[in-house]
């Protein structure tokens, strides 16, 4: 009787299995418009077929990809997660590890639960962030994003050396495997990340560019911030805010358009260097508005379509 496929092998035998399959979860062709897509948590949905359909009903066949429950970060779970794909007929563009425990509550919350900056979590982390690498290689997506955490503005503070080993360590994991490591924005000016990034030289690490969490921790212009990183734009979120009214609180998502992340001019830097990436909409408004969900997921489409997209 043949023995069952475990550990890498079984991960290298679920990512040849998707290589033969449908195109569900490929690549969109060379020369294609920027996608347009859904960050899947977004959806309101939380069964993954129905958050996969409720995308598809916007006429949109990319997603990036949310916290799963645990079974997926499997072989198995990978396998069935990509049947999902193509039964639906969406791709993944990107994979989002959101580590256990995070909370954006408050900018001091989000120093101390956020990313690698809790350095004692670093090792867990750094073990889940592997297996949303092997689980992004088994889907067919190439990107895996996060948050890195509040990073020191001294290159020589230990917390700063140990993100840094953290995010290196990821990245050199997923070089062979053809997975992109790509660090969102919103904790650090756009110099402070590029001035980061720079010192990481085992593989090219990417950004996940967000506008809005920039004005909603209140740490730099998304237009300046874009300049100094956008030849490493991997991916955008589609997000719009208002600044914090008060020192150490968060700013006010809106709707895209509404607010002060300066879409309309990041849009036009974007365009001049030749950003062919996807557009993800990730849009949290329903929440606070009480609004429905996919409502909102429709009029961010709309701005991104008006907007020439």
């Amino acid at each position: 009787m043949a023995q069952p496929v475990t550990g890498r092998a079984a991960w290298a035998a679920a990512a040849l299995l998707l290589a033969q399959a449908a195109p569900g979860g490929a690549q969109a062709p060379a020369g294609a418009a920027n996608p347009i897509g859904i960050f899947l948590r977004c959806t309101g949905q939380e069964d993954p077929r129905k958050a996969l359909e409720a995308v598809k009903s916007l006429g949109l066949d990319t997603i990036q990809v949310s916290r799963l429950p645990d079974r997926y970060y499997t072989p198995e779970g990978a396998r069935e997660f990509s049947a999902l794909l193509r039964e639906t007929g969406m791709r993944a563009d990107s994979v989002v590890a959101v580590f256990a425990g995070e909370s954006y509550k408050d900018r001091e919350t989000v120093v101390r639960t956020v990313g690698f900056r809790p350095l004692h979590l670093i090792p867990e982390r750094l073990a889940y962030a592997r297996s949303c690498v092997d689980f992004a290689a088994a889907i067919g997506a190439r990107l895996v994003t996060f948050h890195m955490g509040f990073l020191p503005e001294d290159p020589d503070d230990p917390a700063y050396r140990a993100m840094l080993d953290a995010v290196t360590e990821i990245a050199r994991y997923g070089a062979p495997k053809g997975i992109t490591v790509s660090l969102e924005t919103g904790q650090e000016t756009g110099a402070q990340l590029a001035a980061f990034l720079d010192r990481i030289t085992v593989a090219r690490v990417g950004v996940n560019f967000d506008p809005a969490n920039l004005i909603i921790y209140g740490v730099d212009a998304p237009s300046a911030a874009l300049r100094h990183v956008v030849s490493r734009v991997t991916s955008v979120h589609v997000k719009d805010a208002l600044l914090p009214a008060s020192p150490g609180a968060m700013g006010q998502e809106v709707r895209p358009g509404e607010g002060r992340a300066e879409l309309a001019a990041c849009f036009e830097i974007l365009r001049r260097a030749g950003f062919t990436g996807a557009l993800i909409v990730e849009n949290y408004v329903a929440r606070g508005a009480g609004t429905d969900p996919m409502d909102e997921l429709r009029r961010a489409v709309a701005f991104i379509r008006a907007a020439g997209w």
